[in-house]
């Protein structure tokens, strides 16, 4: 019996120290929500793009998947070690379309959000956006300078509208 009891008990502290980080996992994410993101952007967020987050030696170089949306459409801002960037997609299929049969290109609001893994400077950071692709690029530094990242067409997207 001693010893269904100590098995017990174990289970109960490996459930307790799971909940533990359940729940710092839930105040770390709304800390984050209150404190560093714009709430409006995120308002009735629909989808969300894939991204990928890595380094260079010099650099931090976010990409994001978000084909057929305009620079127009989307705004990138950086603040303390995080990249918020929010828009929107069109809807692509026609006003005429009768019956869909497949529908899984996502539209309408997007918003994601990047921890960053080193402090960059967003003044002198580029965004381009190329095959559907967006990348941003930020310098690393020292310490964080917070700012909006404007977004520039490569010459191959131009070439195409």
């Amino acid at each position: 019996m001693a010893q269904n009891w100590d098995a017990f008990m174990r289970q109960v502290e490996q459930w307790t120290r799971e909940m533990e980080r359940f729940i710092a996992h839930v105040d770390e994410a709304r800390a984050a929500t209150l404190s560093s993101m714009v709430l409006a952007p995120t308002a009735a967020v629909l989808w969300r793009p894939a991204v990928n987050v890595y380094e260079t030696a010099d650099a931090v170089i976010v990409q994001a998947e978000l084909a057929g949306v305009t620079p127009e459409e989307m705004t990138i801002q950086y603040d303390s070690g995080h990249l918020l960037v929010w828009g929107q997609r069109r809807e692509i299929i026609t006003a005429d379309a009768q019956t869909i049969h497949r529908l899984e290109i996502q539209s309408g609001r997007f918003a994601f959000r990047a921890q960053l893994p080193a402090a960059v400077d967003a003044e002198t950071g580029k965004a381009t956006m190329q095959a559907g692709i967006l990348e941003i690029r930020l310098a690393k530094q020292p310490t964080h300078r917070n700012g909006v990242i404007r977004l520039s067409l490569v010459e191959s997207e131009r070439r195409l509208r």
